[in-house]
């Protein structure tokens, strides 16, 4: 993802978390389990375990794309995606604590990536399907994916 500065890149990573955490600012554990994306959507609280672990998922690899020589990634597909739910209890878990994970996790993610060098940023990794990533790439990801379950979540509470 060449041409992003990087500073946009690390602004954007804590301007998606502290919108975030406007939003869900005031929501109640029971409205979080409660308010669903329609009838068989997800909960609150259900959108922000799948925000916490695929940010995990998305530091991991920024992790690997600098420990190692161009890193293979698998894909993660919807069984994989269907699976956290069930494996991780996300309908189980404190809303207060899966933010607050996610906050940490945000903050530690945006330290490291303060750190890099010019050359580290170019670091490369290649997707299962052949698609080249570089660290500029998750990020970008994890920015986007942050704004549309962000936006999921402000709608169903809007309802």
């Amino acid at each position: 993802m060449k041409g992003l500065p990087h500073d946009w890149l690390l602004e954007g990573l804590e301007k998606s978390c502290q919108t975030l955490v406007h939003v869900l600012n005031g929501v109640t554990q029971e409205q979080a389990q409660s308010i669903k994306d329609g009838a068989d959507g997800w909960s609150v609280l259900e959108i922000m375990c799948h925000l916490r672990d695929y940010q995990a998922i998305f530091v991991m690899r920024v992790q690997r794309l600098l420990d190692e020589v161009r890193p293979r990634f698998e894909i993660y597909n919807e069984a994989a995606r269907l699976a956290m739910v069930v494996e991780n209890d996300y309908a189980g878990q404190n809303l207060a604590a899966v933010l607050a994970d996610y906050c940490a996790t945000r903050r530690r993610l945006i330290e490291r990536l303060s750190a890099l060098s010019e050359e580290q940023w170019t670091r490369a990794g290649v997707f299962a399907d052949g698609d080249e990533m570089d660290v500029a790439m998750p990020v970008v990801h994890t920015i986007l994916h942050d704004a549309d379950h962000t936006e999921q979540i402000a709608r169903i509470l809007r309802q």
